[in-house]
């Protein structure tokens, strides 16, 4: 890149040499290029653009083209050609101006409800956003005084985030006052009960429900006065696992061909800053769209939105129960044995097939021995 700011005259007419001898007493000239017909080019200063020119006028030469260069004209030439160059210094100004301040408080820790209360606590008492008036050790002062429930917590500013790590007190079992019920999590049938403590609700061979209490969290004692206790029960029954899967013998089934076309949209907030959208053709499709942000940690919602359809097709099936009848049983069969626990032992398989018209519905029952408490 040339440092120097220099202006290129290029020139036709005569007694050009007689010219440049006059002229370069009052200023230097550079570069002088001689080309046919009488046309020449040279270099001056940039200082001395105005004076060449108004010699030149006034000796009567043609001035063909003025070119300034140099790097002040190179900056300019950026400056003025590409208007990222302004977006992209105010950007950096807004950047430098909004990182200074808070834009989201974190509260880390055992996830509780008293995450989100620490979190609300120090949104309505942080009276200024501005790092710098934020004192992280007052807040965690004010946190520990006002929750009994925190042991220990730290505060500190990472980038644009107020980061508060806690620590809940540990409160003794015997002081939790809180006991719940063994409650079953499947329907079934009771083939074993072996009971520590609590008061037992069924008994071996009753059918249950799921979500039914099995064992209370209480005792009455030789006084008849009821005590609260943990419930401790190992159960066992049986439980039985139900899935189905339906068969039409005609249907129709929509299917993507494999293309897609695309709209993309930029906007900073809702007007549309660029957009390139391709022409939808298709009869049959399914639109998908979504939406992220382009900026992070800036003030300008920019933000990119894209819109992609894809072409389908809706084809005619026709397929009787009978030619597929075991495909769909397995199929069923599949879809019941994902609801098993990975260990679990399976005592029972059967299934039973519903017929309604054109449409076959096959239920798949798996029955399985589950333990509960322990």
């Amino acid at each position: 890149m040339n440092l120097k700011n220099k202006t290129t005259f290029k020139i036709k007419g005569l007694n050009q040499e007689r010219y440049f001898n006059n002229i370069s007493k009052s200023i230097n000239i550079y570069n002088i290029k001689k080309e046919d017909d009488g046309i020449s080019q040279f270099e001056v200063g940039y200082r001395d653009r105005k004076k060449t020119k108004q010699i030149l006028e006034r000796e009567g030469y043609q001035i063909l083209s003025v070119t300034n260069h140099g790097i002040l004209f190179n900056i300019k030439k950026i400056f003025f050609r590409y208007g990222i160059v302004a977006g992209l210094i105010f950007c950096l100004l807004f950047y430098i101006l909004q990182y200074n301040f808070i834009l989201q408080i974190k509260v880390l820790g055992q996830p509780s409800e008293i995450q989100s209360l620490i979190k609300e606590y120090v949104q309505d008492n942080l009276k200024s956003s501005f790092k710098y008036n934020i004192d992280t050790k007052k807040i965690e002062n004010s946190i520990k005084e006002r929750f009994d429930e925190v042991s220990s917590v730290s505060v500190a500013i990472y980038g644009q985030t107020l980061l508060i790590n806690y620590n809940p007190s540990t409160i003794p079992e015997q002081l939790q006052g809180e006991f719940d019920p063994i409650i079953s999590q499947y329907d079934g049938m009771i083939t074993d009960i072996d009971l520590i403590s609590g008061t037992l609700n069924v008994h071996v061979g009753d059918i249950v429900q799921k979500g039914e209490e099995l064992v209370s969290p209480y005792i009455v004692d030789t006084d008849e006065e009821i005590r609260q206790v943990t419930p401790i029960a190992k159960i066992t029954m049986d439980v039985w696992i139900s899935e189905s899967v339906a068969h039409y013998d005609y249907r129709l089934e929509t299917r993507r061909t494999g293309k897609k076309v695309i709209s993309s949209y930029v906007k900073l907030g809702e007007l549309v800053i660029y957009s390139h959208e391709e022409e939808n053709n298709f009869k049959e499709y399914e639109l998908e769209s979504y939406s992220r942000s382009l900026t992070k940690n800036l003030l300008l919602p920019f933000k990119l939105e894209k819109m992609v359809y894809y072409e389908t097709q809706t084809d005619e099936i026709v397929e009787p129960f009978e030619e597929v009848k075991e495909e769909v049983i397995q199929k069923a069969r599949e879809k019941t044995l994902i609801f098993l626990d990975k260990n679990a032992i399976i005592i029972d398989e059967n299934y039973v097939i519903r017929d309604a018209g054109n449409v076959h519905n096959v239920i798949y029952t798996i029955t399985t021995s589950v333990t509960l408490g322990g």
